[in-house]
């Protein structure tokens, strides 16, 4: 008579399975979410891209006081992922944005200090490339996130395999 309780070989094939299935599927590949942005006159500009460089559209943007974190304004992104916030004039501000499925990304946005040889729009270009190359998505990245699933799948077959004793 067969034992109705599942083996090592057959937990492992079910995992390799259901590995499988979730491969396929568009869920798997998640992404991050990434904001560029400057402090230019009277307001905030930049830029929310997520990490496959897809603008992320219609997320909410707020605007905060670095030094005792008070909101000073908010807004969402456009079509383009890009955004134009009106915030009273401060020297840095810090930047939230808040997208679906718990989607979030911060960075400080800083004012360009009078007489820089640098206009703020080649500073923005500049800091919108960096973040597109923060956000790619590396294999390093994809090989981790199977390795950490792969450990979960052997860490409860091993528990299984020890209640069965």
């Amino acid at each position: 008579m067969m034992s109705a309780r599942p083996t090592l070989a057959n937990m492992v094939c079910r995992a390799t399975l259901a590995l499988g299935l979730l491969a396929g599927s568009a869920q798997t590949f998640a992404h991050g979410l990434r904001v560029s942005a400057q402090a230019e006159g009277g307001a905030v500009v930049g830029q929310a891209l997520y990490s496959d460089l897809s603008p992320a559209s219609g997320l909410f943007v707020d605007i905060h006081d670095p030094g005792n974190d008070a909101k000073l304004a908010e807004g969402t992104t456009g079509d383009d992922g890009r955004f134009r916030i009106l915030a009273p004039p401060l020297a840095a501000y810090r930047v939230v944005v808040e997208g679906e499925e718990g989607h979030r990304a911060e960075t400080q946005a800083l004012r360009l200090a009078a007489g820089s040889t640098l206009d703020a729009d080649t500073v923005r270009l500049l800091r919108e490339d960096i973040a597109r190359l923060e956000a790619r998505i590396r294999l390093q990245d994809i090989l981790g996130g199977l390795g950490y699933i792969l450990g979960l799948a052997g860490l409860s077959a091993w528990f299984m395999a020890k209640r069965r004793r």
